[in-house]
């Protein structure tokens, strides 16, 4: 077989599903042991160890596999094809999803349970793909679904799944309301098919990826199980940035804004004003959400609650 991939779509990109062969399975169970005995709190919601990071023991059989041929199939059965492993943003990643989650506040996880896609770069001649390894099994409620080619897996070890880091459509969801603790391997390939690029050229498009990753991983980790005040303050910002009805709440409140600016403090509605009333908009949308963020932080350090 050449080839990774499961299912393609034009709009989507590729998406693959399937077992790592029993070479490479072998190195999991050292990583899957070595990582679990890293991890500080298993009642969290999430965990990271970045690549970087990893202790030398994980780190040498992590880029065992990182180096694997197995990866070679990402081309597709290319016959000039360029492969580049992103290995700054490889990760071991600890995942212990809450029970109601459509009912709880999830803050800087928000994206991973919602519909979503990952990236938008979309570089012309570039594919860039993440692939999930799993290190644990017993998983039999938490789905990695593909929205759009109706695809999902429950990753168990020794499984992978890979996609389109720009353009698959995906979620992750929950089926039952019990506990179902995770650890998986992330890896990241830059992919150039038929490649006309030069290596510098896809070395540039590597940098632009890391350092969107290197943004997002900051809120994300940031807004995530929130504690102090600008925890809870970048954690809803990430909350309300997926709620369905956010930009209705925005334009109802700029409206009402404007009504009180003209009929209350009788400022007219012309040019010259533009940037009053901008400023006035602005200043009342960062005061409400201020008072939301004070209200949650505060009720946290009260009560405990999140």
């Amino acid at each position: 077989m050449n080839s990774v991939f499961s299912y393609r779509d034009d709009i989507e990109g590729k998406i693959g599903i399937g077992k790592l062969p029993q070479t490479l399975q072998n190195k999991l169970d050292i990583i899957a042991k070595e990582y679990s005995a890293i991890i500080p709190d298993k009642n969290a919601s999430t965990h990271h160890v970045w690549y970087d990071h990893m202790p030398d023991s994980i780190k040498q059989k992590v880029t065992e596999l990182q180096d694997d041929s197995f990866w070679n199939k990402l081309c597709d059965g290319s016959k000039k094809c360029v492969k580049i492993n992103a290995s700054e943003m490889d990760e071991l990643y600890y995942s212990n999803p809450k029970n109601n989650l459509d009912k709880i506040n999830l803050y800087g996880a928000v994206s991973n349970y919602d519909i979503h896609r990952d990236c938008f770069f979309n570089f012309n001649g570039i594919k860039f793909y993440r692939i999930l390894i799993g290190l644990t099994n017993g998983n039999n409620n938490i789905i990695t679904y593909f929205n759009n080619f109706n695809k999902g897996h429950k990753l168990n070890k020794g499984d992978f799944i890979v996609f389109d880091f720009d353009n698959t459509t995906h979620q992750v969801i929950k089926e039952k309301e019990i506990e179902t603790p995770r650890m998986m391997l992330k890896l990241h390939y830059i992919v150039c098919e038929d490649c006309t690029n030069s290596t510098q050229y896809i070395n540039i498009i590597k940098n632009v990826y890391l350092q969107y990753e290197y943004i997002t991983r900051y809120i994300m980790q940031t807004g995530t199980d929130p504690k102090t005040f600008y925890q809870f303050f970048i954690g809803l910002l990430c909350q309300y940035t997926y709620t369905p009805y956010i930009l209705y709440v925005l334009l109802l409140i700029i409206m009402l804004t404007v009504i009180i600016l003209k009929y209350v403090f009788k400022i007219k509605l012309i040019y010259k004003n533009v940037y009053k009333i901008i400023k006035y908009n602005l200043l009342t949308l960062t005061g409400i959400y201020i008072s939301i963020v004070t209200f949650y932080w505060g009720r946290f350090q009260l009560y405990g609650i999140k």
